[in-house]
């Protein structure tokens, strides 16, 4: 995946959600990691106005965000960003 499409699928995935660090899945070829999208980082430069590198940083979500994760974009797979929906259904929906 490049960053153009990494930011392309971020920003809808951040509309649906209304939030600017949304609950994603993140899947490379070699590991799927899900959480907060804490950071963005994309090489800008004059040099590589276009570049496909790029990192984001994923954190586990909570009251105590676990430990940060960085994923390298260009190791993301084509559909590797999808978006993860942190509703649960109700404790007294489920009898408790």
């Amino acid at each position: 995946m490049t960053a153009e499409q990494f930011e392309t699928v971020l920003e809808e995935i951040r509309r649906r959600q209304g939030t600017s660090r949304p609950l994603v899945r993140v899947a490379t070829a070699s590991r799927t990691v899900q959480g907060r999208v804490a950071d963005l980082v994309v090489d800008r430069t004059d040099r590589c106005p276009h570049s496909p590198f790029g990192i984001v940083s994923i954190e586990q979500p909570g009251l105590v965000p676990g430990p940060m994760i960085h994923v390298q974009v260009a190791e993301i797979l084509a559909d590797g960003l999808l978006e993860v929906s942190d509703r649960r259904p109700a404790l007294a929906g489920l009898g408790v």
